[in-house]
C-alpha cells in the first residue's frame, strides 16, 4: 500500500455514494484487447508491447457437501451480501482455528508452531479527528503460539520501534530462525529503525537481537523480503523511491550495505524476491496506472552484493511491463519441470484508486478495474514472457459493472489481489493468493498457461471497531473483509496460514479431495 492510498483513504469515509447508475458517465469508450506482455529494458518513450493473453482462472469444479460454495461469481462478495452482513464462504478448505485479537494490518509471518503479524498502531495518529479509531489494547506484532491449531493464543507482544507498525516489511527466514522489520508507520511516515529477533530457540518468546537507527542512510521502511541464505535483508523506502540492501551475517550487528533507485522517475519501489542462489532479484517497479502508464518489475543481478564485493553495484538485466494494472505489490519466484516462473501481483486495477463508476469507465477501455497476479516464464531472464493472468470471474472485463456496484461503498480496494506464496519454489504445484474482498485463493498451477482453482475461503465479516487493523483507516469493519497478507502453506499438515484486517489470524485445513494434489 502506498503513501497514495494513505492519502486517498484518510479522506474517505464508509457512506454510501450516489446511486451507482447515476454516477456512471454516459461518454461511450471503445473496447479494445489492450492486455501487455513482459518486455526487455526499453526506450522510456515506448509502450508496451500488447499480447493476446485473456484466459481467466478456471473455477472450482467441487467442493466438499460441508461447504459453503459462494452465491454469485468467482470471488465475488455482492452489495446484497455486504449490507446483511457477509456471512463467509469456503469450499475445499475449512477454518480450523482463529485468533482475531484486535484485527491485524497487512503481513503476516510463521515459523514452526508460531505466527507473527503486524497491528496498525501508528494509523490513529495521522488520521483526521473524525476518523480516529479507538486505542489498540497492546500495541506491536502479535506473537501467536498455535501448537493446538484449533485454539491459537496470542503469547507476546513485540513493542522494539520497527515492530510499532511494520505494514509490510514483516517477515521471516525460516533457514536462520529470525524476524526482521523495518518501521514502515503508516506506510511512509515512518523512520530508520529495524529490528531483528531470534525465533529458533523459541518462537514463541522472540528474542531481540538488534534495533538500529539506519540515520546515515536516510531511509524508510515499507517493504522488505530476506535473501535465501538469510544473511542480507532488502527494503524499499517508497517516499525516497530507494531499494536498499543491510547485511546480517552477525544479525546483532546489521551493517548498511548498498542502495540504489529505480531506473526511470515516474516508477516506484515495493516489494521484492530472489533467485534461489541469491544473484538474482525480482524487484518491483510500481506504476500508479493510467492509459499511458507503466507498471511492472525488474530483473537485476545482485552478485556483487551476494560476494560481499566493497561498493556493490546491481545491475538492471531486463524489465517487465503492462498497463492493464497499477501499484504491483511484489513477486514470487518458482520453477516448474525445469523451467523458471515468476508470479507478479498488482493491488490496483489498471488507473489505480477510482471510485466505483470511474473503474467501470476503464473497464470499457478493455483494461482490468482490479488488480490481479500475472505469471512470467523467466526461464530467459533477458526476455521475461508472459503466460496467464489470474483474474477471477468478478474481475473479467465483462462484469465490471457488477463489480463495480458491489464495490461502490468499498474504501480503495475491493476484488484486488495483494500477496502469493508457492507450495514448493523448487518444484510448484499449489499457489495460495490473497485478494482483498475475495479472500485466500487456491490454484493448481502444474500448468501455469492455464491455472485452475481448486480452493478458496473467504472471511465472515466480523462488524465493529478493530483497533489493529487497518481496514478503510478507521478500523471500522463493515462489508467484506481485506484478506492481504502473504499465506504459508504447511505441505506436511495440508494447511494454510494467513490474516485478514478483521477476522485476524486463521489456520484452514485443505481438504482431502485437493491434498495432496493428484
Amino acid at each position: 500500500m502506498t503513501k497514495k492510498v494513505r492519502r486517498i483513504l484518510l479522506l474517505a469515509t464508509l457512506a454510501l455514494p450516489c446511486a451507482l447508475t447515476a454516477c456512471f458517465s454516459a461518454s461511450d469508450h471503445p473496447s479494445s484487447n489492450n492486455r501487455n506482455s513482459g518486455q526487455s529494458v526499453v526506450d522510456p518513450s515506448q509502450q508496451p508491447t500488447p499480447v493476446n493473453v485473456a484466459q481467466a482462472v478456471v473455477p472450482v469444479e467441487n467442493c466438499e457437501s460441508t461447504d459453503t460454495p459462494e452465491r454469485g461469481l468467482q470471488g465475488q462478495v455482492s452489495l446484497v451480501e455486504r449490507i446483511a452482513g457477509f456471512a463467509g464462504a469456503n469450499c475445499n478448505l475449512k477454518l480450523i482455528g482463529r485468533f482475531e485479537g484486535d484485527g491485524a494490518s497487512l503481513q503476516h509471518g510463521s515459523y514452526k508452531h508460531c505466527a507473527y503479524y503486524g497491528q496498525a498502531y501508528a494509523v490513529a495518529a495521522v488520521a483526521p479527528d473524525s476518523l480516529r479509531r479507538p486505542s489498540l489494547r497492546t500495541p506491536g506484532v502479535v506473537v501467536v503460539n498455535a501448537i493446538d491449531p484449533s485454539n491459537p493464543k496470542a503469547v507476546a507482544y513485540l513493542q522494539s520501534p520497527a515492530m510499532l507498525d511494520p505494514w509490510e516489511s514483516l517477515k521471516v527466514h525460516a533457514g536462520r530462525g529470525l524476524l526482521a522489520a523495518v518501521n514502515g508507520t503508516s506506510s511512509t511516515n515512518g523512520g530508520p529503525q529495524f529490528d531483528v529477533y531470534d525465533i529458533a530457540k523459541d518462537c514463541a518468546n522472540p528474542v531481540l537481537l538488534a534495533s538500529i537507527t539506519m540515520d546515515d542512510m536516510k531511509l524508510k521502511g515499507h517493504e522488505g523480503n530476506w535473501a535465501p541464505d538469510g544473511l542480507t535483508y532488502y527494503g524499499a523506502d517508497l517516499e525516497n523511491k530507494i531499494y536498499y540492501a543491510i547485511d546480517l551475517s552477525d544479525p546483532t550487528k546489521p551493517k548498511y550495505l548498498t542502495q540504489w533507485k529505480v531506473p526511470e522517475q515516474d516508477l516506484g519501489v515495493h516489494g521484492m524476491s530472489f533467485s534461489k542462489d541469491g544473484t538474482r532479484g525480482y524487484f518491483i517497479l510500481q506504476g500508479q496506472g493510467g492509459a499511458n502508464a507503466r507498471n511492472g518489475f525488474g530483473i537485476y543481478d545482485l552478485t556483487a552484493i551476494q560476494k560481499r564485493q566493497n561498493n556493490p553495484e546491481v545491475r538492471l538485466i531486463s524489465t517487465a511491463f503492462w498497463n492493464d494494472g497499477a501499484w504491483a505489490q511484489h513477486t514470487e519466484p518458482f520453477s516448474i519441470k525445469g523451467r523458471k516462473y515468476l508470479v507478479s501481483i498488482d493491488e490496483m486495477g489498471s488507473d489505480g484508486a477510482q471510485s466505483a463508476a470511474a473503474r467501470y469507465t476503464t473497464c470499457q477501455t478493455g483494461r482490468l478495474g482490479f488488480g490481479i497476479p500475472r505469471i512470467f516464464d523467466i526461464t530467459d531472464e533477458k526476455n521475461p514472457t508472459l503466460v496467464s493472468k489470474l483474474a477471477l470471474e468478478i474481475g473479467q472485463l465483462e462484469n465490471c459493472l457488477q463489480a463495480s456496484t458491489d464495490s461502490s461503498t468499498s474504501v480503495i480496494f475491493s476484488y484486488d489481489s495483494h500477496y502469493c506464496s508457492v507450495d514448493n519454489p523448487d518444484n510448484a504445484t499449489m499457489l495460495a493468493c490473497s485478494y482483498f474482498n475475495s479472500g485466500l485463493r487456491l490454484f493448481d498451477i502444474r500448468t501455469p498457461q492455464k491455472v485452475k482453482e481448486i480452493a478458496y475461503y473467504n472471511p465472515a465479516m466480523t462488524p465493529g471497531y478493530k483497533a489493529g487493523s487497518a481496514y478503510a483507516v478507521t478500523g471500522l469493519c463493515a462489508g467484506a473483509d481485506w484478506s492481504s497478507s502473504r499465506p504459508t502453506i504447511d505441505t506436511v499438515k495440508g494447511q494454510i496460514l494467513f490474516t485478514s484486517q478483521c477476522a485476524g489470524f486463521q489456520i484452514l485445513q485443505m481438504s482431502p479431495s485437493i491434498f495432496p494434489l493428484r
